[in-house]
């Protein structure tokens, strides 16, 4: 007899990665075949089962219909860019008929002062300096900045040596009802009038680095003070203050409420405004056709602006 043969491991070549992947492709292909392959179906000891799967799918006719895709949709808030197209459209076809007939209505001066306007300009830059805008004010690159507000310097200084200006702006209007009576014709019947535009004005009086300003309004060929201030600076200096929106400075006095001073006070704050700083009826008609005249060129081309931006 052999002798014993003592307890060993015997080492078998472990299965390379090729050698493993086959045989799971082998199995897979076994269990598909048989699952596939028509009931009764028996292969002969010849044919494999897979070549015999193989062969009976080749002879039916029935086909495997792949699955149907499925698509999630997620709900979107854009706006489709038609949309966009339309609207653009829509507010550029109005805008240039309005510039339009803006333009068709302002023909008869079209790059020039109304005729009107024009001689009265002439002859208030007589005495006067006439100024569009600020400079630095409105974002234009001009040294005048924006054209919506009016500076106005008197040439000939006070009888005390002090420097007069005046500043207003083209939307500081408002509707003058003082004295607007409303007119009936033809059987009493009521015919509907636009009432006239007063407009608001500063005029400024500086001497030594101090300026008072009297805040007024211009209507009905009158002018009407309605406050004083005193403040530091030229009148430069306190004109742009005032265009650029000054207001009410919780920090500055503002003066008295001008209602409340005496009556012959403010009357003679109002002669003063007239005689002394030559606020007169043709300065008053010149800053409320201008006035109107400017608000006129500025919506314009607030609206050619728009279309070059928006459309």
């Amino acid at each position: 007899p052999n002798p014993p043969v003592p307890n060993t491991f015997i080492q078998y070549p472990l299965p390379t990665r090729s050698t493993t992947m086959m045989i799971r492709s082998t199995l897979l292909a076994r269990r598909v075949a048989t699952s596939l392959a028509p009931k009764g179906f028996a292969p002969t000891s010849s044919i494999s089962p897979i070549s015999a799967a193989v062969e009976s799918l080749s002879k039916s006719t029935c086909a495997i219909t792949p699955p149907t895709p499925f698509f999630i949709t997620l709900p979107t808030t854009q706006i489709p860019k038609s949309s966009f197209s339309t609207s653009s459209r829509e507010l550029h076809s109005i805008l240039l008929r309005e510039i339009e007939e803006e333009e068709e209505a302002s023909s008869s001066y079209s790059g020039s002062l109304p005729t009107e306007l024009s001689e009265l300009h002439a002859d208030i830059s007589k005495n006067w300096t006439i100024l569009e805008g600020i400079s630095g004010i409105g974002g234009d690159s001009g040294p005048s900045g924006s054209g919506a507000t009016v500076r106005m310097f008197r040439k000939q200084g006070g009888s005390n040596g002090g420097k007069i200006g005046v500043v207003f702006h083209c939307q500081d209007t408002e509707e003058d009802d003082f004295g607007y009576d409303e007119e009936y014709e033809d059987g009493g019947e009521e015919e509907e009038e636009e009432p006239p535009q007063s407009v608001r004005f500063g005029v400024t009086v500086s001497k030594a680095g101090k300026t008072v300003v009297m805040q007024c309004r211009a209507g009905q060929g009158e002018v009407s003070v309605e406050s004083v201030a005193v403040r530091d600076g030229d009148t430069e200096a306190v004109l742009a203050a005032l265009a650029g929106g000054e207001g009410v400075h919780s920090s500055l006095y503002q003066g008295p409420e001008f209602t409340e001073l005496a009556e012959d006070l403010q009357e003679a704050f109002n002669t003063y405004v007239e005689k002394e700083c030559g606020i007169d009826s043709d300065v008053l008609a010149f800053i409320t056709m201008y006035a109107d005249y400017r608000e006129q060129e500025e919506y314009v081309a607030w609206m050619k602006s728009a279309v070059s931006i928006l459309s």
